[in-house]
């Protein structure tokens, strides 16, 4: 019983001890892996306290006027040898020099202990001391172009140089004011020799598209991560084999001219855009009422898929036009982002006799020669047989003429009387067939939409049963205002703010608090022209705004997050 109180008494002294051994700090060491450094090249900056002491006792924000400041990792160790109990904390910094010069990191106190200064020279990154083969990682970037018109993309191709294997990392993608930044296509990875030495490189495209004219700079993409050292660097190696890394590509100048003055139309910048058009069923001749399906499908290169412009089909009274669906698509090939729309449509013919259909003319700016382009599609021609649906219903009384007999004997009554009766259900016979042709086609018709509803509505019940996500009901607005549909993009926005925010949404204003964008006059303007096209007469214009919107609640939305904190890619590779 005695040994247990004496155990419980020294452990309450070793609690007690450990507790009140933070005020004993007496020495205080900053140390950089290296000096000199290039500028946009890391360095690791490391504070040893000889005591155990709490996080805040380290505090690096001092130094973000003149670096760039990474991930900061601590760790702890204790040793007893001879009864003398030691503790060490060392504080492990990521640092940054933007541009070239001399500059001090400065003295770290505590509990009257000071770390002494350490001045450091950063070189630029073309000088002869940049060209050392002992570079751990740097980032390099590049554009395809550095002119561009307004919207017209701009590919941003970053690669990672790494001299040890990666452990962990997030490679930020870069920034740049009034643009669209969105990365496409996969990572790829291999090796490559520079300045004598071998390394591992990871290269990632991002478009950018900017949204206004001018001359505008392009902040590097940077990477913030951990490789595997090669030694044993610190006492603390035995806790962690991993050294931590950062760096940031060079600053890239842009200039985005102005859509050109003569222009007209939609402005659609891209490399190449066709368009395409198949019809179903292909046959020599078609029937009075017979449905015929058309398919458009434009592709456009380079370009995002709300870019794209709405297709105007101007078609003659002889068709009857139904449209069936619309739908956009992007993907990626040889590194270029491609977008498509397809459109599908029915046309009925309405009366006999060959129809003419006009080509469909889509302009557009060719960026490599600089001057208006149109995709066209050819005209379509249909041999249509039949009674015109618009006559059917002027026989359906059709006027008997008199038909004159030869009076080869004196005229009686009576046989007079039959003949008339035997001609007049022969004429009536074929008022019934033409009745019953008009009947089977109109139910034909009728029978054919009647399917079309039937699978709408099931489609929009079997949506309505599977709660949409965010990144659906995104979409699912994107592609509302892309077609410039009020209804579809009200619902929409309000089950994206739903979804993202947590939070019951019911009407528009609620959208635009979560978003913080109730004093943001763009936004609350599109916000209320969304308002007054969903109760509109229906003799007004229709809602055109569609493109405003989006854009509006995408800046918004930018804007709130960039307030909340920095958002970077998702990592390389996933960290355990």
């Amino acid at each position: 019983m005695v040994s247990r109180w004496y155990h419980l008494c020294i452990i309450v002294v070793l609690v007690f001890t450990s507790a009140t051994a933070y005020a004993e700090v007496t020495k205080i060491t900053s140390t950089v892996d290296k000096n000199p450094v290039i500028a946009k090249e890391s360095f690791v900056l490391t504070v040893t306290f000889n005591d155990d002491v709490p996080n805040s006792a380290f505090q690096p924000d001092i130094l973000l006027s003149d670096f760039v400041v990474g991930r900061t990792s601590v760790s702890r160790q204790t040793s007893l040898v001879n009864g003398d109990l030691k503790k060490l904390t060392q504080f492990t910094t990521v640092l940054v020099a933007k541009t070239p010069g001399d500059y001090q990191i400065p003295s770290f106190s505590l509990d009257g202990a000071n770390s002494d200064p350490i001045t450091m020279t950063v070189v630029a990154p073309d000088s002869d001391a940049a060209k050392r083969s002992d570079k751990m990682a740097f980032v390099d970037a590049s554009l395809d172009t550095s002119s561009v018109f307004l919207q017209q993309p701009i590919h941003y191709i970053v690669r990672l140089y790494l001299a040890a294997d990666l452990n962990k990392g997030n490679l930020i993608p870069p920034e740049m004011e009034n643009a669209d930044i969105r990365q496409i296509g996969k990572d790829e990875e291999y090796s490559e020799m520079n300045n004598g030495r071998r390394y591992r490189v990871y290269q990632r495209t991002y478009q950018i598209t900017p949204n206004q004219s001018g001359e505008f700079e392009i902040e590097g993409a940077r990477f913030d991560g951990e490789v595997y050292a090669s030694g044993q660097r610190s006492i603390f190696s035995s806790f962690s084999n991993t050294q931590p890394v950062s760096a940031i590509a060079e600053t890239k100048s842009v200039q985005v001219k102005p859509i050109p003055q003569n222009w007209t139309g939609h402005w659609l910048p891209s490399e190449l855009v066709t368009i395409s058009q198949t019809v179903t069923p292909e046959k020599q001749t078609y029937d009075v009422g017979e449905p015929i399906s058309i398919s458009l499908m434009l592709t456009a290169v380079g370009v995002k898929p709300e870019q794209l412009p709405d297709i105007d089909y101007d078609y003659p009274d002889s068709v009857r036009v139904y449209p069936d669906n619309e739908n956009t698509d992007q993907f990626v090939r040889n590194g270029v982002n491609i977008a498509q729309k397809t459109i599908k449509y029915a046309i009925v013919p309405q009366q006999p006799g060959n129809i003419t259909l006009p080509g469909i003319d889509v302009p557009w700016f060719n960026t490599k020669t600089q001057q208006r382009a149109v995709a066209t599609t050819d005209e379509l021609s249909f041999d249509v047989e039949g009674i015109a649906m618009s006559q059917s219903q002027q026989k359906a009384i059709p006027e008997q003429p008199e038909q004159p007999r030869p009076q080869t004997q004196e005229a009686k009554p009576e046989p007079t009387q039959q003949k008339s009766t035997e001609q007049e259900p022969n004429n009536w016979l074929w008022v019934v067939l033409a009745l019953a042709v008009a009947l089977l086609i109109s139910l034909g018709i009728n029978l054919w939409l009647y399917k079309r509803r039937v699978a709408h509505v099931s489609n929009t019940s079997t949506d309505a049963t599977h709660p949409v996500t965010k990144s659906e009901a995104w979409r699912a607005f994107q592609q509302a205002c892309a077609k410039n549909q009020p209804q579809q993009a009200t619902q929409s926005l309000k089950r994206w703010a739903n979804q993202k925010y947590q939070q019951r949404v019911n009407t528009l204003s609620d959208v635009a608090k979560l978003l913080n964008a109730t004093n943001d006059s763009a936004i609350r303007s599109e916000l209320n022209q969304l308002q007054t096209a969903l109760y509109a007469a229906k003799k007004r214009a229709r809602w055109q705004r569609g493109k405003q919107l989006y854009q509006a609640i995408r800046n918004a939305q930018q804007q709130s997050s960039t307030r909340t904190a920095s958002s970077p890619l998702p990592p390389m590779y996933p960290i355990n």
